[in-house]
């Protein structure tokens, strides 16, 4: 009841009509499925010449949000609000042959540049460009250079790898890229190792003189079931201590995946007045969850809730929040979803900033 009050008071009229007409259509109607690694694009099909392979994607979007629109979460997917943007094109052109292979994603759109924003680097339209060599053919073992993706959390950037539309504040508020070298090796039938050399948290360049260092272990329970864990440390001029697991499962028509992390960013609390300075623990938590139903062979319907606790804003501040989303493929390579979406800002600042609500129609094609 309380939850139907805050939502009744903060939708005007023009923006039911938003909703009501997206939901009649959507809902008359995709099968997204959740992808397993979010450090690889789940690119589908393409098309060959030789041994090179291409494909792409177009994902353009509608936002709509409740009023004090300032006062939303740090985002970077989807974020434009009232007119029709793109969230993100690419071309993902793909090479191999025998113990070599190379990626190269030129990308654009508004994620690109709400993500990008703080790179000086020539590389700001790149989603990925990286170049392997198979150090072992017998174990298959991998070592990747380049700009990569992140493997942090279940969430990538590309809407159509995942269950609901829009990005969770889990994968918002963690890196989307990394710049650096990876190992990737198999220590059983059932477990996959990456050890990843990093120039730091999301970042083209080098941040510190220090490098960063992330793992990840991927462990395949079952043909229905995976799970991931993930860490990053930084240290030197500046520690940053991160760690993720999620887990991602199917079941006949149903799909899930939740992600729980917690990272430390240390800080130097000047308020003692005195030297050497005291060093604050700075913890931030996020736990989500996210379900997808499938309704018919087109259709699907999915939810998420989350959890974001960052009791000293080091990285945003803490909020509660949900998602409804509507899925339809519309025919071979286009896909249409409508979300609604709701904050709830929860920290002891959060008196003068409302709920907010949100609402996002996107239109993607993919081949």
């Amino acid at each position: 009841m309380i939850l139907q009050k805050i939502v009744h008071q903060t939708i005007k009229c023009e923006y039911r009509h938003f909703f009501v007409a997206s939901f009649t259509f959507v809902i008359t109607s995709i099968s997204h499925s959740q992808i397993t690694n979010t450090a690889f694009i789940d690119s589908i099909g393409g098309e060959k010449v030789g041994k090179l392979t291409i494909s792409g994607w177009l994902d353009a979007y509608y936002g709509k949000m409740s009023p004090n629109a300032d006062k939303v979460p740090h985002l970077v997917s989807s974020a434009s609000l009232n007119q029709v943007d793109i969230n993100l094109t690419y071309l993902d052109f793909r090479y191999a042959n025998k113990g070599v292979k190379a990626r190269i994603v030129p990308a654009y759109g508004s994620y690109m540049d709400a993500n990008y924003a703080s790179e000086k680097s020539g590389l700001k339209n790149l989603m990925e460009a990286s170049v392997g060599v198979r150090l072992n053919t017998k174990k298959d073992i991998w070592l990747e250079a380049g700009l990569i993706g992140s493997p942090f959390t279940n969430e990538n950037p590309v809407s159509r790898d995942h269950l609901v539309y829009t990005r969770s504040m889990a994968a918002e508020l963690c890196p989307y890229y990394l710049m650096g070298a990876k190992v990737v090796a198999p220590l059983s039938s059932k477990i996959k190792s990456s050890f990843y050399l990093l120039n730091g948290w999301q970042t083209l360049g080098s941040q510190y003189k220090t490098p960063a260092f992330a793992t990840q272990l991927e462990f395949s329970v079952d043909k229905n079931n995976l799970i991931n864990w993930n860490t990053f440390v930084q240290t030197g001029q500046h520690h940053r201590y991160f760690s993720d697991i999620y887990w991602i499962a199917k079941r006949n028509r149903w799909q899930w995946t939740s992600c729980f992390y917690v990272g430390d960013d240390p800080w130097k609390d000047t308020s003692f007045g005195k030297s050497p300075f005291h060093e604050q623990n700075g913890f931030w938590v996020n736990l989500n969850a996210v379900g997808s139903y499938q309704l018919n062979e087109t259709s699907s319907i999915s939810a998420r809730g989350e959890y974001f606790r960052d009791k000293f804003s080091r990285i945003e501040g803490s909020y509660l929040g949900g998602s409804l989303c509507f899925n339809r493929k519309i025919a071979d390579m286009i896909y249409w979803r409508t979300e609604v979406r709701y904050w709830y800002k929860n920290d002891q600042n959060s008196e003068n900033i409302p709920h907010l609500l949100w609402g996002v129609m996107s239109l993607g094609l993919g081949f």
